[in-house]
């Protein structure tokens, strides 16, 4: 009696085991070792390296572009960061959830991507709550959380800001040089200048989502198969920034 009952006490327990080795291993895929590394209320913009390594972020995502941006990452095996908006992830599930599935970092972008600058209605309160509200999304959507915040439109400050991200368990990420949201300029002069601004630790900015990101699918194109047969390599932020 006894030797059956363990048997089927280590049936459950088996399949019990398996289940969260196979939860954790989606959460290394989406956060990774080097995710734990950020320091919360800590802001980010550049890496500190000699190595020819370039973080790659993405941007208002995600969205009809995401994928095909996804095949080229897969193409040159990189991982790259994806700050999501909440609304995006509620109108493209299925596309944030194949984001983390393949590897990639996932941060928060807000929920409505909300100009913080506005000083009437730009308030901690304000944050929080588009943070929450994100967060929500992601986890129904891909069962991921994050560690880590990019704001709409560049938006910082030492007042509330860090205080508040910190309070939460967020560290703050910005880049180092992005161009691509100024869809006048054609494809060729911001594969240029994107080239221009490469150098060990740079973080670029680049946009996933929105009407019409073809123009970045190109732009985004060209710059890793330039930039790589230069000798760099392209990582998601997470990698470059880790403490």
């Amino acid at each position: 009696m006894k030797k059956n009952a363990r048997a089927e006490f280590r049936g459950p327990r088996k399949r019990h085991l398996f289940k969260m080795c196979g939860i954790f291993f989606v959460l290394h895929l989406a956060l990774g070792p080097g995710a734990w590394g950020y320091t919360p209320g800590k802001f980010y913009f550049q890496g500190h390296t000699k190595e020819k390594i370039i973080g790659l972020t993405f941007d208002d995502g995600p969205g009809r572009y995401t994928v095909p941006i996804l095949e080229l990452l897969k193409k040159h095996n990189i991982h790259a960061t994806f700050f999501m908006e909440g609304d995006q992830i509620e109108g493209y599930p299925k596309i944030a959830r194949q984001v983390v599935e393949e590897g990639h970092e996932v941060g928060n972008h807000t929920y409505t991507h909300f100009n913080f600058h506005n000083k009437k209605n730009g308030t901690p309160t304000r944050l929080v709550h588009e943070l929450q509200q994100t967060e929500a999304a992601l986890g129904r959507a891909s069962g991921v959380h994050t560690n880590v915040v990019r704001m709409p439109f560049g938006y910082f400050n030492h007042t509330w800001l860090l205080p508040t991200l910190k309070e939460h368990g967020y560290a703050l990420v910005h880049w180092t040089f992005g161009t691509d949201w100024l869809l006048k300029k054609p494809a060729d002069q911001m594969i240029r200048e994107y080239e221009a601004n490469a150098r060990p630790g740079a973080i670029f900015l680049f946009h996933d989502g929105g009407k019409n990101r073809a123009k970045t699918l190109e732009v985004v194109t060209a710059v890793i198969n330039d930039l790589e047969k230069k000798g760099y390599r392209f990582v998601p932020a997470r990698e470059l920034l880790k403490d």
